[in-house]
């Protein structure tokens, strides 16, 4: 290289060792990036060892295993500080097992409180890792109504004054079950379940106002009645049916989170289990105007006003559902077999059977529509499209004692009493207790004039 002047100037050497510290700095530096990686390495595998444990013994534990999940979840817990989940888990499965004699004989648990106290020590150390956790103490509000249960097994508590203290007042393990329960609510507040187990928790100790008052709040959280165990189909209390639809309608006003048409079903729903067919009426009715699509709900309301026998205004709305083209087919196929039905009401068979083709073409395994149609041909005296129809439906359902009756009721009434009769003993061999179907035939065999009446 060389410079302005002429000069040769010196290019600088690299070589395999320029501007590289001492070998000696150099092999120590390698050696503790290799111990720190070993060191990572380690705590790596360590977690994914706690970690597959306490998946493996939540996986057993859920599975009704807890015999099996408790080695594993003990190691997750022994092996890990941090994290709350294995706590939790353990102390779940010490109360499950509190009654559960094989467990504690195959672990060598002296007794059943050597699980309360695990249970008891497993939530604390849960909440320990994680203050916040409300499962903690949803689980030690589970863990005292146990604990209160395992001394009245034990003779602790006097059986014959059981009432008498009830009715004074809460006792000591009560005011901890509601306080747990309370403080799990505190951390947790949307979480309707914990709502619900309170009520029911006041329920069994007597307190129904409380429990009323637990019940709607978690309704109000969770507006949807099939989550809601205490809620009967039928027989609804008087003052539970107060304060579930309650609950529903201050949800349809403060609830942002669940869809209001959706809330203003489930008051019809409740109104249905109520038997208050008018109030049920009006929740649709809300619904409708609830929703962007109110299809469904009108197919509802139309087929409620069905039931009430109040039949124009169920044509009038189900007309309605059609128009909108936004039913599902089946559903659709539902409301065409309705209108059918109407129709056969008002004695308009041939409106009948086109509303009824329709179902059929729609919902082609819907065996009652089989049925019905072959009633609207009857009726117009098309009695080979007529026993076409209940055919098909046999086809469809062969083990539907209705699809039977139907033909056998057709032939009957076209006086083909010896094809009646050989659908009815298929009834009878079909369900030989049954005295209908035994008398059914023993009918036919006297409209024959044989012996076989008798």
């Amino acid at each position: 290289m060389t410079g302005a002047a002429g000069r040769e100037i010196p290019f600088p050497s690299y070589g395999p060792e320029a501007g590289l510290p001492p070998a000696s700095v150099r092999w120590g530096m390698t050696a503790g990036a290799a111990a720190v990686a070993l060191l990572a390495a380690a705590l790596l595998h360590q977690r994914a060892d706690i970690a597959s444990s306490a998946a493996s013994g939540a996986a057993l534990y859920n599975a009704g295993q807890p015999g099996l999940a408790y080695p594993y979840i003990t190691r997750a817990v022994n092996r890990t500080s941090l994290q709350a989940k294995p706590c939790l888990d353990l102390g779940d499965l010490a109360v499950w097992t509190i009654d559960d004699g094989v467990f504690q004989h195959f672990y060598r648990f002296d007794d059943a409180r050597t699980l309360v106290r695990l249970a008891f020590l497993s939530y604390v150390e849960a909440l320990k890792r994680q203050p916040g956790s409300s499962k903690a103490w949803a689980g030690l509000a589970d863990l005292f109504k146990k604990e209160r249960i395992l001394r009245i097994k034990e003779g602790t508590i006097n059986l014959d004054t059981l009432d008498q203290d009830q009715a004074a007042g809460l006792e000591e393990e009560d005011r901890l079950v509601i306080e747990a329960y309370r403080r799990a609510i505190f951390f947790e507040p949307n979480n309707y379940f914990y709502h619900a187990y309170l009520g029911d928790f006041y329920d069994e100790r007597g307190f129904r106002e409380e429990a009323l008052a637990s019940y709607g709040k978690a309704i109000e959280i969770m507006p949807d009645l099939s989550w809601h165990y205490y809620v009967p189909e039928k027989e609804i209390p008087a003052d539970l049916y107060a304060v579930t639809r309650g609950a529903l309608e201050n949800a349809a006003v403060s609830n942002p989170l669940y869809p209001r048409d959706r809330i203003w079903l489930n008051v019809a729903l409740l109104a249905e289990r109520g038997d208050d067919l008018e109030a049920a009426v009006a929740g649709y009715r809300k619904a409708i105007a609830a929703a962007a699509d109110p299809s469904p709900y009108l197919q509802m309301l139309g087929a409620r006003f069905f039931d009430m026998q109040r039949y124009d205004d169920a044509e009038e709305t189900l007309k309605e559902s059609l128009a909108l083209d936004t039913l599902q087919p089946r559903t659709k196929g539902l409301v065409y077999a309705i209108l059918g039905r109407c129709a056969m009401i008002r004695n308009d068979s041939r409106a009948a059977v086109e509303y009824l083709k329709q179902a059929r073409w729609l919902n082609p395994t819907g065996s009652y529509i089989n049925i019905e149609l072959g009633q609207a041909y009857e009726a117009l005296g098309m009695l080979d499209k007529a026993e076409a129809e209940y055919e098909a439906a046999l086809r469809l359902d062969p083990s539907k004692a209705s699809v039977y009756t139907a033909l056998i009721d057709m032939y009957r009434r076209t006086h083909q009493i010896n094809r009646a009769i050989t659908l009815a003993r298929k009834l009878v061999e079909m369900y030989p207790d049954n005295e209908i179907f035994k008398e059914q035939l023993r009918s036919l065999y006297r409209e024959m004039g044989r012996p076989e009446a008798g």
